[in-house]
């Protein structure tokens, strides 16, 4: 099965997130299944679902599943579970995260990727448009609901939905960093410079936002660090390595 260069470079950065050893995964809505293939190729025993059945590629352990709804599958049956550039599609984020969280097995991993709606291009196209990159115009009525990007959400939300669902949250990256992306990280530090005034100062005792405690400021001055790295400046897509606790 062909792979595009962007899907391989991003099934790199996940295979690499995946723990090590023998795995047995579960890959959510994972179409023809060409990462749970190659997954599959290396040893692992993998699951895939889909909202019909027949669409994985023969040999490929699948299930049907709606995202939205209670997954088909035990708990605490998985040691991994991948979600690629699907979560955007679902209607309640949280949600779909507490049923990955129920399927994994204590200290599991789930590696999950969306479209970086924060990158700087995406921020200056959304001040001239109030769009963002992945959802450049508004969504088609005709379009069923949830074959579009209907939950775009930044970084920060998923951060703090997964850790809402009994996750840590321990590393973050990118696969695919455009040249014109490259080239607008030289306001990283004018970018970096107001969000840290904006995480660590103003409005320091707005409700639900306080800014007093050291809980509170060590958790902004961490998502400050991971929104204004390269990776999430830049990056076309977040790819998240969350532990069940």
């Amino acid at each position: 099965m062909a792979v595009s260069r962007r899907d391989a470079a991003k099934n790199a950065v996940i295979t690499d997130f995946l723990p090590q050893g023998r795995l047995r995964l579960f890959e959510a809505s994972a179409g023809k299944g060409d990462l749970a293939l190659a997954l599959a190729a290396a040893g692992h025993e993998v699951v895939v679902s889909n909202w019909s059945a027949g669409i994985a590629a023969p040999g490929l352990n699948e299930v049907v599943a709606d995202l939205n709804l209670p997954l088909p599958l035990p708990e605490a049956s998985f040691d991994a579970v991948v979600c690629r550039e699907v979560i955007e599609h679902v209607e309640s984020v949280p949600h779909t995260l507490r049923e990955f969280h129920r399927i994994l097995r204590p200290g599991g991993t789930l590696v999950l990727t969306f479209p970086n709606r924060l990158l700087l291009r995406s921020r200056l196209y959304h001040l001239l448009t109030g769009f963002y990159e992945g959802m450049e115009s508004p969504i088609n009525l005709s379009v069923r609901l949830g074959e579009a990007h209907i939950n775009l959400v930044g970084y920060p939300e998923m951060d703090c939905f997964l850790r809402k669902c009994g996750f840590e949250v321990p590393a973050v990256a990118t696969s695919l960093i455009k040249p014109l992306d490259r080239c607008l990280l030289l306001l990283q530090p004018v970018v970096r410079l107001y969000s840290r005034y904006a995480l660590l100062t103003r409005n320091p005792d707005q409700e639900e936002h306080s800014k007093r405690s050291p809980e509170d400021r060590a958790y902004n001055c961490l998502i400050l660090d991971r929104l204004t790295s390269p990776a999430l400046l830049a990056g076309k897509d977040v790819i998240v390595r969350a532990v069940k606790g």
